[in-house]
């Protein structure tokens, strides 16, 4: 019978064969493998923002061509309300992170999900323009709410050790998903009907709901009796063998019934000068996402002899290589010095990068072509490297009683830049050519040596009370060492 394997064909010749179609297909396991978290937990997180950012690039590809042509409201108050939507959005991180602070960054991050999966779905509805006025402005704020306390989630259910590679590996599946998003998209766009586009709104909806489904069973599973008591054996035998504290997850040392040190009143991130500089300073750097995703295709196209065409491809090379180096680059920023140590090996492609994308824009269309590329390597190595680094400086850096307060306050730097750096490049950078460039290159330094200088472990308590008595050379947060990992103490659980 054919396909049977009585019926299969044998021999040295197929066993060559079998082995070449097999190679391919080894290797992208090993690299999917690569790419996912080492830890359970951490693929969980992994495979719900994958459906996440499915989603989104769903929405993001369709949603706006959906409201102008077939709901049919001018495009004009479609782009007014997506800028006043950005600006409420530019402050709503900071309630929501002084609430997670109060009840628990996990449980608001579920309930902030919940509510963005009843919202999107709400756009099926929507058929005039107050309606989706706003739903955008309230889904808007949701979203900003969200992002920086998943970066607190993760941090709780994963520990120090992991948390630089699961945050990386989000970073990276997502890219994956948003393609995938982008192309499911595009079947909606081919239908143009309706009802597929409120398909698409449910499936992105649902979505949301099912990343909230995932983070609440993890965050069950360490409060259960069964972890709880995983935590307090794994205490105890790293007290038996002398190791000192186990390294176990916030989450789980919480379920393990750790003593809790009370709410400690620490000041408000505003009022914290270094994290403030620290917060401007990495805003001005990631004004490379601004030259990526704005000024690179004006910049192609009108100072530069290269094909426009071009513009498809250096944006796949960016996506390609940020799913290839986040988890390799995580494996350099396990502990804060060495976090901190990254931000020269990011402010140099950088730096490169802008020297290359003036170059280009001297020589004929296919070099300017290969020197785009090369230009957009660079931006992209040192856009991967930055933001590994300022993840964990970030989070070491929060004080854990208001870590999800200080996030969100970290958060308001790249909104910012979100917000200036459209004007910057259009009106600076593009009309003065190499001037332009140079001068960018200057930005990115400066903010660089004030990454630097502000950035790594605190000096003194931040906490307005009094401080707590001397603790052993080399504990988290010590002076003594600035070497130390991330992973929070027990007295430093929020959740």
């Amino acid at each position: 019978m054919s396909g049977s394997p009585a019926s299969a064909p044998s021999g040295p010749g197929t066993d060559r064969a079998d082995g070449a179609a097999g190679r391919p297909a080894g290797r992208l396991l090993r690299l999917v493998l690569a790419i996912l978290p080492s830890t359970a937990a951490g693929r969980k997180l992994a495979a719900g923002a994958v459906a996440d950012s499915v989603g989104s690039g769903m929405f993001l590809a369709a949603s706006t061509l959906y409201f102008v042509t077939v709901v049919g409201i001018p495009a004009t108050r479609v782009g007014a309300v997506i800028s006043i939507a950005g600006i409420i959005g530019l402050i709503s991180p900071v309630p929501f992170g002084r609430l997670a602070d109060r009840v628990g960054p996990t449980r608001v991050y579920v309930a902030l999900l919940a509510a963005r999966g009843v919202g999107y779905a709400g756009f099926a509805l929507v058929d005039s323009f107050w309606p989706y006025a706003v739903l955008t402005c309230v889904l808007t704020a949701l979203d900003r709410g969200c992002s920086p306390l998943q970066q607190v989630v993760v941090g709780l259910i994963e520990g120090g050790e992991n948390q630089a590679r699961t945050m990386a590996s989000i970073r990276s599946v997502r890219n994956i998903g948003l393609t995938a998003g982008f192309l499911l998209a595009g079947a909606v766009l081919a239908i143009e009907h309706r009802a597929a586009f409120a398909a698409l709104f449910l499936g992105n909806a649902l979505t949301f709901f099912v990343i909230a489904l995932v983070v609440e069973r993890l965050r069950r599973g360490l409060e259960s009796p069964a972890g709880a008591t995983t935590a307090k054996q794994a205490g105890a035998g790293a007290e038996r063998t002398g190791a000192g504290p186990a390294k176990t997850g916030p989450l789980a040392q919480e379920a393990a019934g750790e003593p809790d040190s009370g709410p400690a009143r620490v000041r408000s991130p505003f009022l914290d000068l270094r994290f403030l500089l620290f917060t401007v300073s990495n805003g001005i750097l990631s004004l490379h996402d601004s030259v990526l995703f704005l000024l690179l295709p004006l910049w192609l196209t009108t100072a530069t002899s290269a094909p426009a065409s071009a513009v498809s491809v250096l944006l796949a090379v960016n996506t390609v290589l940020t799913v290839l180096l986040q988890v390799y680059v995580a494996k350099f920023a396990d502990t804060t010095a060495r976090a901190l140590r990254l931000i020269w090996f990011a402010l140099v492609p950088l730096l490169l990068s802008c020297g290359v994308f003036a170059g280009a824009e001297y020589v004929p269309a296919w070099p300017a072509a290969a020197f785009a590329v090369i230009a957009v390597v660079l931006l992209t190595v040192g856009e991967n490297v930055h933001s590994v680094a300022v993840w964990n400086l970030s989070y070491d850096m929060s004080p854990a009683p208001a870590r999800a307060r200080y996030l969100a306050t970290f958060s308001l730097g790249v909104t910012g830049q979100q917000i200036v750096g459209p004007v910057l490049m259009t009106a600076v950078v593009l009309p003065l050519g190499t001037s332009g460039w140079a001068l960018l290159a200057g930005v990115f330094l400066l903010a660089g040596l004030g990454l630097r200088a502000t950035g790594g472990p605190r000096p003194a308590p931040t906490a307005d009370r009094a401080p707590e008595p001397a603790v052993t050379a080399g504990a988290s947060g010590s002076p003594a060492s600035t070497d130390t990992p991330t992973t929070p103490t027990p007295s430093e659980v929020t959740s």
